[in-house]
């Protein structure tokens, strides 16, 4: 096959599965599929679950997990308690004086844990809340100043924690990763509050069609 066409063929290709790409998001995921990788040891110890997408959920849920036990090693030395508390912190700092619903949800917290953090931080004097002049019934959350300090830590502190989880990994294929699982986020991201309110059946024959 002629190489022009066969470059078409590809981005045709790459174009139906991921419709929002770049050319760029395209020439990275070309190279980067075709690079060769040296392996750092066997995945797993070789137990592989049957199917592809399986073996990811279970590489994202290890990953998470890892992630999570640098997480509380960072915490020993700072000002929060829980790493729900940065992710509210960091909500209410990026949705400006957002309702604790959205912030909650937000993080994908459940109503009650949200609540419980909100109250604590409250407490310790990270955030205020404010009459909301669209609804008397709820309040907006805004960090004070010392909030806004704890949250210019936690930044600091936990941003070292992907160097040393992704510690050798090429910055493309960092990259490569982001274009190929955001949209997992962004679907389900919208989806989840629903979801909770049916059975697991019922759930995936809506997502599956059936």
């Amino acid at each position: 096959m002629n190489k022009t066409a066969e470059l078409v063929n590809l981005w045709a290709d790459f174009e139906d599965k991921y419709s929002e790409a770049s050319i760029d998001e395209f020439c990275r995921y070309y190279l980067t599929s075709k690079r060769e990788t040296v392996s750092s040891g066997e995945l797993f110890n070789g137990d592989f679950p049957p199917r592809a997408d399986i073996v990811l959920t279970k590489l994202i849920d290890r990953i998470s997990r890892l992630h999570m036990i640098y997480v509380q090693l960072a915490l020993k030395e700072m000002k929060i308690s829980h790493f729900e508390e940065f992710s509210l912190l960091s909500a209410i700092a990026n949705l400006e004086t957002p309702r604790k619903t959205e912030v909650i949800y937000h993080t994908i917290n459940e109503l009650s844990t949200g609540l419980a953090l909100l109250s604590g931080m409250k407490k310790q004097g990270y955030i205020i809340e404010r009459d909301d002049p669209e609804d008397k019934r709820s309040k907006r959350l805004q960090l004070t100043t010392k909030g806004q300090k704890v949250l210019q830590a936690c930044y600091e502190r936990f941003s070292k924690i992907p160097e040393l989880l992704f510690d050798g990994v090429p910055k493309e294929d960092v990259e490569l990763c982001i274009q190929l699982l955001k949209n997992v986020d962004i679907k389900y991201s919208q989806l989840w509050q629903m979801h909770k309110r049916g059975t697991f059946d019922e759930v995936y024959n809506h997502i599956k069609g059936r």
